[in-house]
């Protein structure tokens, strides 16, 4: 009964997308096939504007839908009224934008996302619906933007991000979903900007902070992610240090 009801309501909700669209009357092919099939054929502007079967009046197989110029829209295949396999989506242009892949109506394995240069611009992995294992997303000109893993939709493991020029941006160790042990961030020539520790989401430790040429800058110690104590500040040959202290992140 649940499924009867969504497929009316995915029908009814068709029904107002295709009206708004293409802003004139449309019809519905009902074709009755053997063995409780039935074939759905939705006719508008001139053209097909979406198909798929039925059985014993549950969405089964793929269901298409298309753009007004005749290219497919979606690609959705079901089982038992639920996701169930390969999902499309293309752009009026003709181009991928996002392929899913579901299990019982649940994102399920590989889910990837295009950009109109035909790179890819983002790929996760599910399992049982929550986003599991390697994640990539890539900047429009093809080079990376970040990689990391994912537990359960939670980020856990190594998240490394670069600029756009490939050079590593941030690298944080994370463990189920704070960050958590050893971090880095990264000017965009290369050389270290600061390093040192998390823990359960808060810098702590000691910490360096780098100038763009490579010299020290200033270190010292993190308590609950707020400088604490003395900490020695350098100018950018390195040298001249002075001591600043400070106390809940404010210098005194």
């Amino acid at each position: 009964m649940q499924l009867r009801l969504r497929l009316l309501l995915t029908l009814a909700i068709l029904t107002l997308v295709f009206s708004q669209a293409v802003a004139q009357p449309f019809d519905t092919l009902r074709r009755k096939d053997p063995g409780g099939w039935e074939f759905i054929q939705v006719h508008g502007n001139g053209t097909i504007l979406a198909e798929g079967y039925l059985h014993n009046g549950i969405q089964e197989g793929v269901w298409s839908s298309f753009w007004d110029n005749g290219m497919p829209q979606y690609m959705t295949t079901y089982r038992e009224g639920r996701k169930y396999g390969l999902y499309l989506q293309i752009g009026r242009d003709g181009y991928t934008e996002v392929t899913e892949n579901y299990k019982d109506g649940r994102l399920d394995g590989p889910r990837r996302m295009f950009n109109k240069a035909q790179f890819i611009g983002e790929e996760s992995y599910y399992s049982d619906g929550k986003k599991h294992g390697a994640y990539t997303k890539w900047y429009g000109n093809g080079q990376k933007q970040e990689t990391s893993n994912y537990n359960n939709d939670k980020r856990d493991g190594k998240t490394t991000w670069y600029f756009e020029n490939g050079q590593k941006a941030a690298e944080y160790e994370y463990r189920n979903g704070d960050i958590d042990g050893d971090a880095a961030t990264y000017h965009e020539n290369g050389k270290v900007s600061e390093f040192g520790r998390y823990k359960n989401g808060a810098q702590t430790g000691l910490w360096k902070e780098f100038y763009p040429n490579g010299n020290i800058k200033a270190e010292g110690q993190y308590v609950n992610g707020e400088k604490e104590g003395p900490w020695k500040e350098y100018d950018e040959s390195g040298k001249n240090a002075k001591t600043v202290k400070y106390h809940n992140g404010e210098a005194k």
